[in-house]
This record gives C-alpha cells, structure tokens and sequence, in this order.
C-alpha cells in the first residue's frame, strides 16, 4: 500500500511504538478548553480508559485532509493541532506506508515533503506527547518515534 491508495474513511491511528494494542492512540484530549484556539494533538497514554480518538480522512488532491474530532488537523507553532475555526493553518498530508517496518506502519508527511508528525518525548509515560514537526531524513533509517499504525474502522475485515 503506498500513499496513493489511502482511502477515504474513519481510521484510529497508533504511535508505533508499544506492544500490540498497547501502542497509545493518536488525537486531542478528550477534555479540552472551550475556547475556539488549535487544539494540540497528542499520542494518549494508552490506559486512560476512553475510546480511541478517530480520525476522517478525506482524499485530496496529491495528499488528504485528516480530521479529528472533525477538525482538520495542520501546524501550529511547530506543533500538530486541529483548528476549530481559523483554517490558514490546515495542511494536507501525505500518507507514506513503510512495510519494511511492517503492515500498516506509515510515515505523515506535510504535502511538499518538508516535514512530518513526530512523538516528542517526555519522561512521564502516563502523560500525552505532543505531535510535532521534523524533518524526515531521507534514509531508511526511520525513528520509530515518527513511525504510525493505521487501522481501519470503517470498512469490515473479511480476512
């Protein structure tokens, strides 16, 4: 699967690095401030007990728009966040799968390959890391901190 074949749909994406569904959810907080400012995107500890934030994404173009909690997602301040209303900021993205790290796994690349979502790290697991921009080196030697599994879950599995 390479990035032209991302489909249109409703998907749950994952932090690669954990231990099968322990790999913590990718998406803004459940609980938020009311205001109308961006809204940061994080990789959740995974043992919070909520559901797994989803994400639309909608086929664009050379990229796709990916939406959370209906708000599509681009760059604030280096950081990934959804805007509520100010959309200046909304990028598209470019899904790159990478089966050499296996099935699912993916690289998000800002549409002009500049830059791509990467887990800051923190010292606390049990705290969110925030989404942010780097440069993607043009090795294979990918992080595993901006690698992101895709699942599906909108369309039923027959396998």
């Amino acid at each position: 699967m390479n990035s032209s074949s991302m489909e249109n749909g409703i998907y749950v994406i994952f932090d690669h690095r954990g231990e099968g569904l322990n790999n913590p959810p990718i998406g803004r907080y459940p609980v938020e401030d009311l205001s109308l400012s961006p809204k940061a995107v994080y990789s959740l500890p995974s043992n919070m007990g909520f559901e797994f934030p989803k994400w639309v994404i909608e086929k664009r173009d050379r990229g796709c728009r990916m939406k959370a909690f209906g708000a599509p997602v681009g760059i604030h301040k280096d950081q990934l966040c959804a805007f509520l209303l100010d959309e200046r900021g909304i990028e598209d993205w470019v899904v790159t799968f990478r089966p050499e790290h296996g099935r699912d796994i993916a690289t998000i690349e800002k549409e002009d390959r500049s830059a791509a979502w990467c887990v800051e790290e923190n010292e606390d697991p049990s705290r969110p890391k925030r989404i942010v921009m780097k440069q993607i080196s043009k090795s294979s030697n990918l992080p595993d901190k901006m690698l992101f599994t895709f699942v599906r879950m909108d369309k039923h599995q027959s396998k």
